[in-house]
């Protein structure tokens, strides 16, 4: 189960998220954030310091939420440094590692 509460600030809108991140609520997650009047993403954040587990779809929303620009927090070290992976670069390209110069 998982608990979305939604809170405009000025500037933004902040997702504080309590339990699981998991199944369908990463669908639920997805919806708020779309459905956010947002002028700007770096405006939005993700408050993960209730959360307990993040599955993989939940982990790739979180992380094509940070590319968009939205802010995530995290505490616990095993959380934090999930969200650090998540905000990531993406690596280089490796497929063409191996083309000839």
């Amino acid at each position: 189960m998982l608990k979305i509460t939604v809170s405009n600030e000025h500037p933004g809108i902040t997702f504080r998220l309590s339990g699981r991140l998991v199944g369908p609520w990463v669908q639920e997650l997805r919806q708020c954030w779309l459905m956010a009047d947002l002028d700007d993403p770096a405006q939005c954040r993700v408050d993960l310091r209730d959360v307990s587990f993040i599955d993989e779809a939940g982990k790739q929303l979180l992380s094509q939420m940070s590319r968009g620009g939205v802010a995530i927090q995290a505490s616990g070290c095993l959380m934090k440094a999930l969200v650090e992976d998540l905000c990531r670069p993406a690596p280089p390209d490796l497929v063409n590692r191996d083309a000839n110069p």
